[in-house]
């Protein structure tokens, strides 16, 4: 009898009320370190030929935290996203003949954290900057309405989630998927 440890995640999409200019100025400004950091494991990983992520995390560490953030939480989540990247970009070399000398590259506009960085309550979601200032990012109401059980059973700590994504939308809005076990 084999046993396997696959764990069932369902994702929780919502949208966000339109950001005032000051938290679009914030967040973007987030938005570009988290590129510039994925880019720059990305560069390392293909320069150095590191064969996992946990040696990655181990190689680049110190220099993720010197030049973007000292958060161990946020070099995890850089060096998960740029493995992430890495792994679409050989899995479409091998039928994009165009894509095969090229270097993968990580486009701003996406952000992918964990908690502690951002955290989940029921009408918004605190996202923490490097310099370690909260940025509430309330929810819209139809969106949250929608999905109001689940919110309620997140901050009740019945249920866990794991990871958020955060898509940026030109017209200050943001896409929120967060990935919620079970």
């Amino acid at each position: 009898m084999e046993m396997t440890s696959e764990r069932k995640y369902k994702i929780l999409k919502l949208t966000s009320v339109t950001l005032s200019h000051e938290k679009q100025d914030k967040i973007d400004l987030e938005f570009e370190r988290y590129m510039k950091a994925v880019n720059f494991v990305i560069r390392a990983i293909r320069k150095d030929h590191v064969p996992s992520g946990k040696k990655t995390f181990d190689l680049l560490q110190e220099d993720i935290a010197t030049q973007f953030d000292r958060r161990p939480q946020y070099v995890k989540d850089v060096v998960k996203t740029a493995w992430g990247v890495v792994r679409e970009h050989r899995r479409l070399a091998q039928t994009v003949r165009s894509m095969r000398d090229r270097m993968p590259v990580f486009k701003s506009g996406r952000v992918i954290f964990s908690q502690p960085i951002v955290s989940v309550d029921e009408i918004a979601l605190q996202f923490q900057t490097a310099d370690r200032e909260r940025v509430p990012i309330p929810f819209d109401k139809r969106s949250r309405n929608r999905l109001v059980d689940e919110l309620q059973s997140l901050v009740k700590g019945k249920t866990a989630y794991d990871r958020v994504r955060l898509t940026w939308n030109k017209a200050g809005y943001m896409d929120i998927d967060i990935r919620v076990e079970g």
